[in-house]
């Protein structure tokens, strides 16, 4: 009995797993961010996000992040339907889906600080879009 409910959370922890095209595509936008002056942010305050949520300079590479990866668009309103298929992504359990959105796909000041709450959200949450630094 316990080998089977050992199964069940290992194949369901596959089934949200990130997939590589899309971990391969962060790691993509990631670096064109970091290779704009503009967007560049050291990469220890991004590691260290939740220390950094007011910092201009983080916020505009995590603006930068939340546009390419399209849960942000041009003007810095947030994608909700772009959003909740990213954490659909990396839920197993799909009736958290709307929930986290929720939680996650909050307007707070400016499209900066939307973009650093948004990505912290997910850290602190275990909605696993990310590429890893």
């Amino acid at each position: 009995m316990k080998a089977v409910l050992v199964l069940c959370v290992v194949v369901a922890g596959a089934l949200a797993q990130l997939p590589d095209s899309e971990r391969i595509h962060l790691k993509q936008v990631h670096d064109s961010c970091q290779a704009d002056r503009a967007t560049y942010a050291d990469e220890s305050r991004l590691k260290q996000l939740n220390k950094y949520i007011d910092d201009a300079v983080v916020g505009n590479h995590m603006l930068c992040m939340s546009k390419k990866a399209g849960l942000q668009k041009g003007n810095g309103d947030l994608d909700i339907g772009v959003i909740k298929q990213k954490i659909a992504l990396v839920t197993a359990d799909k009736s958290k889906v709307d929930g986290l959105v929720k939680k996650c796909a909050v307007v707070n000041g400016n499209p900066q600080k939307t973009a650093n709450l948004l990505w912290l959200c997910f850290v602190q949450n275990n909605i696993d879009y990310l590429h890893r630094l």
